[in-house]
């Protein structure tokens, strides 16, 4: 959790609204987290303990697509900088009478966002099920 809040703290604090998304899932997650613990340490059977993991080993994994994520987002922005700061130091470009490429460009932004989009809903959808399915885990052992 550290390294994510000092990529964080490289972005300022502006990151994509999925992974905005993703965060808030995240420290949900970590909530149950402990709340899982502290069954465990209450009631320490194979069980708690296998489900104790398996919740350790999903945030965990959630945890390293993040800070993937981030980290491909703060190189972008720096590859991003970089381009202007090098547009900025050229000489005036040449005058054109051709359009600029920029539509290629902003529809293959579409696709990447549609590809993402997909991702974030499939994430969310299965946290949901697993959080449902640890409640009802908890639900059928209590009677």
């Amino acid at each position: 959790m550290e390294k994510i809040e000092i990529l964080l703290e490289k972005l300022d604090n502006r990151i994509t609204s999925s992974l905005a998304k993703r965060l808030d899932t995240l420290d949900d997650l970590q909530e149950k987290l402990e709340a899982s613990g502290e069954d465990y340490k209450a009631n320490p059977t194979d069980d708690n303990r296998k489900s104790y993991n398996e919740v350790i080993e999903y945030v965990e994994k959630m945890e390293l697509g993040i800070i993937r994520d981030l980290e491909a987002l703060l190189e972008k922005r720096k590859t991003e900088e970089l381009a202007k700061g090098q547009a900025n130091q050229s000489a005036t470009p040449p005058a054109s009478t051709e359009a600029p490429a920029t539509p290629p460009a902003k529809s293959e932004e579409k696709k990447e966002d549609k590809k993402e989009g997909i991702g974030v809903l499939t994430l969310v959808v299965g946290s949901i099920f697993f959080v449902a399915s640890l409640g009802a885990l908890n639900y059928f052992r209590k009677q």
